[in-house]
């Protein structure tokens, strides 16, 4: 019998008798070892070193940018199959700030207030130690956009301050989703917020307090140093009042829309 007859007769007994290969092994191994995720292999195999988490439907992956004056800022990034890029500062021990949009992150890291493309200014390192710029990798197939942009005729919500009753220092409320305004509200309502109750888990008493100088960036997005106009103050809407609450400010917005 030849030599490829035999190999021929081989193969047909390992699929007759389903013997396992070891390329076969190997897939199995590697469906063990390396979960599913929205990425593939390829995709991630130059960044493994700088992955925290593969899951099913979003990676955290550490990032940073660059200031011309401050240096480099630390950061790690949630991108999900959703569309949606998230943020946690690691700029320096005690900043723990989280962002709903890399913009933000950039801001905060460079200490800027106009950044005109935030996808050459966040990157990642590289297997070889380089930085490579988001915009040259396959982490923004799945994002959509920046910032959801209101209409001009719709108010936004400028950032709030509260004090802890405890260590007396203020923290900001970032007003940009649902969630985070139900913080600030069911906070206010109280009136005995704590610096761990006001957002669990985003700050302690023992985290410095925010700058004077910094408390003037209120967040509008027409004036950074806006103190109040038709374009950041809200008299409800429904991204700021809750059917669920018995406060009459809810109450009274949802009798209205009703």
């Amino acid at each position: 019998m030849s030599i490829g007859a035999f190999i021929l007769k081989l193969k047909s007994a390992a699929q007759k008798y389903r013997i396992p290969t070891l390329r076969s092994m190997a897939q199995e191994l590697s469906l063990v070892l390396v979960p599913e995720t929205i990425f593939t292999h390829e995709e991630l195999r130059d960044y493994l070193s700088q992955i925290r988490v593969r899951a099913p439907h979003y990676i955290e992956i550490v990032c940073g940018c660059t200031s011309g004056k401050y240096g480099d800022s630390l950061g790690l990034l949630r991108i999900s199959d959703d569309g949606t890029i998230s943020a946690v500062c690691h700029c320096c021990k005690e900043c723990k700030q989280v962002f709903d949009s890399p913009v933000e992150f950039v801001k905060h890291g460079s200490r800027t207030s106009n950044v005109p493309n935030w996808r050459k200014k966040v990157w990642i390192l590289n297997q070889n130690g380089q930085k490579i710029k988001m915009i040259d990798t396959s982490f923004l197939k799945y994002y959509y956009g920046d910032n959801f942009r209101r209409p001009h005729n719709e108010s936004g919500h400028r950032d709030q301050f509260l004090r802890c009753t405890a260590c007396n220092k203020v923290r900001r409320f970032e007003l940009r989703s649902r969630e985070l305004c139900r913080f600030y509200h069911d906070a206010a309502a109280s009136g005995n917020q704590t610096c761990f109750s006001m957002i669990p888990g985003r700050w302690t008493c023992e985290d410095l307090e925010e700058r004077i100088s910094s408390r003037s960036r209120t967040g509008c997005r027409k004036n950074i140093r806006c103190r109040g106009c038709v374009y950041c103050v809200c008299f409800g809407c429904r991204l700021c009042r809750f059917e669920d609450c018995t406060c009459r400010m809810c109450v009274d917005f949802y009798a209205n829309v009703s």
